[in-house]
């Protein structure tokens, strides 16, 4: 893992923290880019990273919501 303000070995993520992203209803969360990931699992957060790895892409891009939702959707 990295710790903020570190980017991978590979020079494919740097992490940094922020104060909001604006999804207080839906988080955890992060941006990648342009794109939401919310309700974030550790299983999710891993397969996101996955993804990105190989090609650059997501399926689980998720948002902006813009009303809070059920965690079980």
């Amino acid at each position: 893992g990295i710790e903020p303000g570190q980017t991978t070995p590979d020079k494919k993520f740097t992490l940094s923290v922020v104060e909001c992203l604006g999804s207080c209803g839906t988080g955890p969360m992060m941006q990648v880019n342009d794109d939401y990931y919310e309700q974030l699992t550790e299983d999710k957060l891993k397969r996101v990273l996955d993804d990105l790895r190989r090609d650059g892409t997501s399926t689980l891009k998720s948002g902006p919501f813009m009303f809070p939702q059920s965690v079980g959707k």
